[in-house]
């Protein structure tokens, strides 16, 4: 609702009510005004119509009670002046004057009665109009803040309905991507699924990797797995591999009940042998447009368009191909080139898997055989072993009566002639089997020199003059290069002649054994020892050279030799570079021969000079020589004690380290026999404290051992003694070897030290 207009300035003022003290003083001032002109000076000239002007001051101030008094006084004041002041005209006249001016002093005031009460009537109604007017406004005012609030409130819930409408449209967009990714999720489950399937299908070809599988039905097992882990449009899978320049299949998947259409097809013309070549990773989209290259198709039903193929390594060689076909012609993405270069290294890890199995399993047949072999070959060395034993035992018995009992001193002689040879078997077998052991736990010191093989062989041939003359054999050599020289190691060379010349005097009760050397046309020497014995059945000569089964043969003459003579020999030729072989007729010989490779033959190389070491003395020599003997074993010991002092020797005995040490320093020995295996100490200590501390008497040490290895030997030396001697002792070799090391020896040759050495030595 609009508000009143504005008042006119007029009304304004009539309308506009003063306060009553302002409105009695203007009245009443206004009366004494108007008064005072009537009463005054000015009597004859004021009207008395001029009563009418405060009057019309009251239509101002609209209070009747002014107005009243106002007409009252006026109308007193009026008859005042008309009846008793005036003179000129009669009392009934100026009644009458009076009378009119009554009624133009009492109708103006009725009138602004009249008017005063309608401006009150106008004031109230304005009063009234103003208020509704306020309250049409607070109203106003009001509407419009609630206007206001709706404004805000539809302009809210038009924000919220566009809110709602964009979160309606997300999720109707939500809603289509759910949608979206539900179809791409049941399409991944249902890859995931078939992938799965092929994960399976893997799993269950590791586990069928067993010796009683075939290598095809595990490929094939790889080939469904690549098909069922491929994406949709791959229909089969093969492993392929040249095999005598044809393409072969070891297993596949996917080629129906027909299998593949051809067996003949040239592997230089297939995309394998292109990806093999390039050892990449390689894929064809469509085979037509390559005529010149031929796939594995299957024999029945759609031909392959399209071949993703990957090259098959094991142990960094190429070996084959891991091939997935499409019937139609399709582009090959990158996570199926992971797959299939994954799927031929699980084929590669399958394919060695086998193998390795393959190779275990032999491995294992082996070593139960082998097993069942050393324990027959145990218990053929103990029964050996103890044969010799008993024998010593029984001599050692039968000599203690021969001395006791008058008149049989003479079976002496005889009886510690068959005691030695017991002895001498029993050292023998002991020191094959420890040959066997050593060459089989690793590669053998090789002493390499030049070696004149025509005296290596005259002297391997001496050796067994003897026997050969006892049993009456014809032993020749046959050699027609007398100046060829090997570069090989002479000790271990020599060692094979003397077994093989062995075995052939041993084994040969009549006939001829030949040593022979040839030359071969390429440059190499082929060395035969060849007998007439009774030879080697065709079923042995596989495993001649194998002690195991040479020890369990219940029919070989055990007198003859412990039968491990050959097992050393191939594996002394083995290390040596050089190959043996045997051939052999049942009743007419065999032959043994050892080829030597061009590379071992010197060229032009004129013959060394063979150096045979003879001592100069005697055993007389030994007299006035003082040996200190230093050996743990009692009975070895006192033996060795007295067969020296038999050749002249003053012997000095002890039994541990420190004794010797004690002796060395007080009794001044020319010579020292060390025993390298002393209870108290290592005799390589002993020798360790001689080097910095050797007595001036002191002109010869010799080293003592069962292991005379070659870097043992070398060991010794290097601490000073002159050589290493095995055991069991050779008397004679023992004394050649003292003799030969005084005179070397003699003068110190730098051996000589400040002569201080004690017990203390070994703290």
């Amino acid at each position: 609702m609009n508000p009143l207009p504005p008042r006119p300035r007029f009304y304004s003022f009539l309308l506009h009510m003063p306060p009553p003290a302002v409105a009695w003083s203007v009245s009443l001032g206004a009366l004494a005004v108007v008064a005072a002109l009537n009463l005054g000076p000015l009597a004859g000239q004021a009207a008395s119509v001029a009563y009418v002007l405060p009057l019309i001051l009251c239509l101002w101030t609209r209070n009747r009670m002014i107005l009243y008094l106002t007409a009252v006084i006026g109308s007193v004041l009026g008859y005042y002046k008309t009846v008793h002041v005036s003179m000129y005209n009669g009392y009934e006249d100026r009644l009458l004057t009076w009378w009119f001016q009554l009624i133009n002093l009492w109708v103006p005031a009725f009138a602004i009665h009249l008017a005063s009460y309608s401006f009150d009537r106008l004031d109230m109604k304005r009063k009234l109009l103003a208020e509704a007017n306020d309250e049409l406004a607070a109203t106003n005012r009001e509407v419009a803040s609630r206007e206001h609030e709706v404004v805000q409130q539809n302009e809210e819930l038009q924000s919220q309905s566009e809110e709602l409408e964009r979160q309606t449209e997300e999720l109707r967009q939500q809603a289509e991507e759910l949608e979206q990714q539900t179809v791409e999720l049941h399409a991944a489950n249902d890859e995931l699924t078939r992938r799965e399937r092929g994960l399976q299908t893997l799993l269950e070809s590791a586990r069928w990797l067993r010796s009683d599988l075939a290598e095809r039905d595990v490929m094939s097992a790889v080939c469904q797995a690549a098909v069922q882990v491929m994406e949709e449009g791959v229909s089969a899978a093969a492993v392929v591999f040249p095999q005598n320049g044809l393409l072969t299949l070891r297993g596949h998947f996917g080629f129906g009940v027909h299998g593949t259409m051809r067996a003949d097809v040239p592997f230089p013309g297939t995309f394998a042998a292109m990806v093999m070549a390039r050892g990449q990773t390689a894929y064809i989209a469509d085979i037509q447009s390559r005529p010149d290259l031929n796939l594995a198709q299957p024999a029945a039903g759609r031909l392959f368009r399209s071949v993703l193929s990957t090259p098959l390594t094991v142990e960094g060689k190429v070996i084959g191909a891991v091939e997935v076909y499409a019937q139609q012609p399709r582009e090959w993405t990158d996570g199926e080139f992971k797959v299939i270069e994954w799927l031929a290294a699980q084929c590669a890890l399958a394919l060695q898997a086998i193998e390795y199995q393959q190779e275990v399993l032999v491995k294992r047949r082996e070593a139960e055989e082998a097993s069942v072999q050393k324990t027959r070959f145990l218990a053929a060395v103990s029964h050996d072993v103890r044969t010799p034993a008993n024998a010593i035992s029984l001599i050692a018995d039968l000599i203690e009566q021969s001395a006791a009992v008058p008149g049989h001193h003479v079976d002496i002689p005889n009886l510690a002639k068959d005691l030695k040879a017991n002895a001498r078997s029993l050292v023998e077998l002991v020191s094959d089997v420890l040959d066997l052991t050593r060459l089989d736990s690793g590669k053998p010191d090789l002493h390499i020199s030049d070696v004149a093989l025509h005296g290596l062989l005259k002297t391997s041939l001496r050796q067994f003059e003897r026997i050969a003359v006892e049993k009456k054999l014809d032993l020749r050599l046959e050699s027609g290069n007398a100046d060829v020289v090997l570069r090989t190691d002479k000790m271990k060379l020599a060692r094979i002649f003397a077994n093989l010349l062995g075995n052939a005097v041993k084994f040969t009760e009549a006939g001829a054994v030949a040593l022979r050397s040839r030359m071969l046309p390429d440059g190499g020497v082929a060395i035969s020892v060849a007998d007439t014995g009774v030879g080697i059945p065709a079923d042995a000569l596989g495993r001649i050279f194998d002690e195991f089964y040479q020890l369990q043969n219940p029919e070989r003459d055990r007198n003859k030799g412990s039968g491990l003579g050959l097992a050393i020999c191939k594996r002394l030729v083995t290390a040596l570079g050089f190959t043996l072989n045997l051939e052999s007729t049942v009743g007419v010989g065999s032959t043994f021969t050892v080829t030597i490779p061009r590379e071992f033959v010197q060229p032009n190389t004129p013959k060394p000079v063979e150096m045979v070491e003879t001592p100069k003395g005697d055993a007389g020599t030994l007299r006035d020589v003082r040996v200190l003997l230093v050996e743990d074993h009692d009975v070895t010991r006192r033996a060795a004690s007295r067969l020296l002092a038999t050749r002249g020797a003053t012997v000095l005995e002890a039994r541990t380290g420190r004794e010797a040490l004690h002796l060395l320093l007080h009794d001044q020995p020319d010579v020292l026999l060390l025993d390298l295996m002393l209870p108290d100490a290592d005799g390589t200590d002993i020798l360790k404290h001689l080097k910095l501390n050797r007595p001036a008497s002191l002109r010869c040490v010799l080293a003592v051992s069962g292991d005379v290895r070659d870097a043992r030997r070398k060991e010794v030396k290097d601490l000073g003694a002159y050589d290493l001697i095995a055991k069991p002792l050779d008397i004679q070799h023992l004394l050649n070897a003292i003799v030969t090391g005084l005179e070397r020896c003699q003068g110190g040759d730098g051996h000589k030290g400040d002569g201080k050495v004690g017990a203390a030595a070994l703290g």
